[in-house]
């Protein structure tokens, strides 16, 4: 057995090793990473300037400043009003998920003017009956996603520092990483790194573009609801922050039930402005945004992108955000990679 196939058998045997002890946690592996990917040309100017542990403890710190203050601060804010929805959405649940008497009267104005069209009469209690089943599911989906995340807050920041500490490991061994890459594909130096590029332009693009653009949503949509009057409207936008990153509907899921709730509440000029603030400049940013963010790190079209993330996240879950993206950009370059060495194999065999 020669030395090299010997390399290759420890490099295997290096990256067996890595997976055994992370395997169980792969969501948080694949997103310290993605944070790596990013913050790494960042750590390289740190090291320029200082030795490693201090470059170490400077990253670190710019991380917490980035991630953990911001998060602090939303907290702060949206805390107390955050109470209130919960406090409401319980009273709610002991009520036995009632109706409110607007909305009741609403869905019953609905039921006589479907009776009123011909032939529809036969098929209107079926369809009511559904549409009933199917909004108690949902609401019951809600409230019990909701009440899950208030209960897991501790379990969450643990892997927010999970990720935080995973992500500094990761700059400190990229060579090691791009080292043992280089030995388990046996590629070429330089294909490796274009690959690395590839990645690192495929994780900025998605989080400019689906995460600073739901942020940019969220605010937007916040900002609509305070402008109309709409109760805990910094609650609803932390809300529509979530939503916003979920492909189609986003943050019509919010503001649509809003205007519905403000116009049956008596307030039609209300509801006909946050239709039109989240028509014209929520979702307006969102497809202004969200398209030039991605189609610039990514070499491929926003159609096969947008529908890599739904694919993605139908196979993986959440984490397919992030992964339907960067599977797109690595088999973009696989294939440029392939053609390459193609190339070069076909020239050395001219000469």
């Amino acid at each position: 057995m020669s030395d090299l196939t010997k390399s290759r058998i420890l490099a295997f045997l290096a990256v067996f090793c890595w997976f055994l002890l992370f395997y169980t946690q792969t969501n948080i592996i694949i997103v310290a990473s993605c944070l790596a990917f990013l913050t790494y040309p960042l750590f390289k100017i740190i090291y320029s300037k200082f030795n490693m542990w201090v470059s170490v403890g400077i990253y670190y710190f710019i991380l917490f400043l980035v991630i953990i203050i911001p998060l602090t601060l939303i907290a702060i804010l949206v805390t107390p009003q955050a109470i209130n929805g919960y406090n409401t959405l319980l009273l709610w649940i002991d009520n036995g998920l009632q109706v409110p008497e607007a909305y009741q009267e609403l869905l019953n104005n609905i039921y006589n003017w479907l009776m009123t069209i011909p032939g529809v009469q036969s098929s209107t209690a079926e369809i009511t009956t559904l549409l009933k089943k199917t909004i108690g599911q949902f609401i019951q989906i809600l409230l019990t996603g909701s009440l899950n995340f208030a209960g897991n807050t501790i379990n969450i920041a643990m892997q927010i520092f999970l990720i935080i500490f995973l992500s500094g490991l990761a700059v400190v061994y990229a060579p090691t990483c791009r080292k043992i890459a280089i030995r388990v594909s046996t590629l070429p130096e330089e294909c490796i790194d274009r690959f690395i590029i590839a990645l690192q332009h495929a994780v900025r693009s998605i989080f400019l573009g689906i995460f600073f653009v739901a942020f940019i949503q969220g605010v937007l949509t916040g900002i609509g609801f305070f402008i109309f009057g709409v109760k805990d409207a910094a609650f609803w936008g932390l809300i529509a922050i979530i939503c916003a990153v979920i492909p189609i509907v986003g943050t019509a899921l919010i503001w649509v039930p809003v205007a519905i709730t403000t116009w049956v509440n008596g307030s039609f000029y209300g509801a006909l402005g946050i239709v039109i603030w989240g028509i014209v400049i929520v979702a307006g940013a969102d497809n202004f945004l969200r398209p030039y963010c991605l189609k610039t790190g990514i070499k491929t079209s926003i159609i096969v992108l947008f529908f890599s993330i739904i694919c993605s996240i139908i196979t993986f879950g959440p984490i397919g955000l992030l992964l339907g993206p960067i599977l797109v950009a690595f088999g973009v370059q696989a294939v440029e990679e392939s053609d390459y060495l193609l190339s070069r194999y076909n020239n050395s065999n001219k000469k």
